[in-house]
């Protein structure tokens, strides 16, 4: 089975589904369907989502399983938060949680940091 597709190929707009047919008895029900907050989602955000849950929220496990650091895993599920739960944003401090630990290590500059961050903004 194809993955669910969202653009059209030919002009770009974005698909509605409209027609849900079972297989077994052909019984066929056209409308036109919502596709649920979550196709909003990139594939690789849908996968982090999926490990985020599997793991019950468990952010060290969630580390453990992607091979990414703890502000990674905040920027990740702050990025999925903007996205599902538009009201919530919240001022995106945790983008700058990986910079600090960079300078806190002496591979940064506080002048790189700062130019780091103005370019993530």
């Amino acid at each position: 089975m194809n993955k669910r597709l969202k653009q059209c190929p030919v002009c770009n707009s974005t698909l509605e589904i409209v027609e849900y047919r079972c297989p077994n008895c052909e019984t066929s029900i056209k409308g036109k369907f919502g596709v649920g907050d979550f196709a909003a989602l990139t594939p690789v955000q849908q996968e982090f989502v999926k490990v985020f849950v599997c793991c019950q929220g468990n952010i060290k496990e969630v580390e453990k399983i992607l091979k990414i650091s703890y502000p990674t895993v905040k920027n990740k599920l702050a990025d999925v938060i903007a996205i599902l739960c538009p009201s919530k944003r919240e001022e995106r401090t945790v983008i700058s949680e990986d910079i600090l630990v960079e300078i806190e290590k002496g591979n940064l500059t506080v002048d790189e940091a700062i130019l780091k961050i103005e370019q993530r903004s």
